[in-house]
């Protein structure tokens, strides 16, 4: 039977680390290195500083001067000023005396019956002669000129808001049948057969009322100027409204002419 041997490991930590990896890559070199690199930065930097300071005691010893002396120059020393030197102030002068009695006296006013007259003041009789007012002249002021009015700035109409335009309690269909049944067909269209649809656009104000009725696209004179006329003659719709309240509407609707 065989018995294992217990064999010392030598390994390093950085054998450990580094074990099965790539140990060229440079920081295992590195690492190896990095006791011996700082015990020799340690000591070039002990050696540096023993010497900048061994070197001048070892002059001294010598007899060498260290520092260095400056000829030619005076170095006067200032200290505090003598007793005796010290010049007193001036005395000051003396102040005036004060009459202590004089300031707490107090003298009482004195009261005569009859003040004499003061001759500066004239009577008043002519002073009252003397008057020079001049007489008040009416200022009337020039009529101010009334400011223009400023014109209201015109509504642009909306295609869609929030609430729309509703014609006898229905909408833009229910408004187009009852224009197909006021239409009356011009006589002379009938007779140059002249039949197909016009465009019209027109807009439904806040109040309700058919406004800016406009031709888009016609087809005869006759024709056109009968859907203009039936739009423009509507009765009052119900206002649409953005907002909570009423705006102006646009719409566009066909009207057809057709020969039976």
């Amino acid at each position: 039977m065989k018995t294992k041997t217990n064999v010392q490991d030598t390994r390093t930590l950085d054998d450990i680390v580094f074990e099965n990896r790539n140990k060229a890559y440079g920081a295992y070199a590195l690492n190896k290195k990095h006791r011996k690199y700082l015990l020799i930065a340690f000591l070039i930097s002990l050696t540096g500083v023993s010497t900048a300071i061994a070197v001048p005691f070892i002059k001294a010893l010598n007899g060498q001067d260290v520092f260095i002396r400056l000829d030619n120059h005076l170095v006067t020393l200032i200290g505090p000023p003598r007793t005796e030197d010290v010049i007193p102030p001036p005395p000051l002068p003396p102040a005036p005396p004060v009459d202590l009695d004089k300031q707490a006296t107090y003298s009482p006013p004195v009261l005569v019956d009859d003040a004499p007259p003061d001759e500066s003041f004239g009577p008043m009789t002519d002073l009252v002669d003397r008057t020079y007012n001049s007489p008040v002249i009416d200022i009337i002021p020039d009529p101010v000129a009334p400011s223009p009015e400023i014109p209201e700035t015109p509504e642009e109409p909306i295609f869609s808001p929030q609430e729309h335009a509703s014609f006898m309690n229905g909408g833009l269909e229910e408004f187009r049948i009852w224009v197909q049944k006021n239409v009356t067909y011009p006589q002379i269209a009938i007779e140059n057969r002249i039949s197909g649809k016009v465009f019209v656009a027109f807009c439904v104000n806040k109040n309700g009322e058919v406004v800016d009725v406009e031709l888009l696209r016609g087809i005869d004179r006759s024709v056109d100027l009968e859907s203009i006329r039936v739009i423009s003659s509507s009765p009052l719709w119900k206002a649409a409204r953005q907002g909570g309240r009423p705006v102006k509407q646009k719409f566009v609707i066909p009207v057809t002419f057709i020969l039976n």
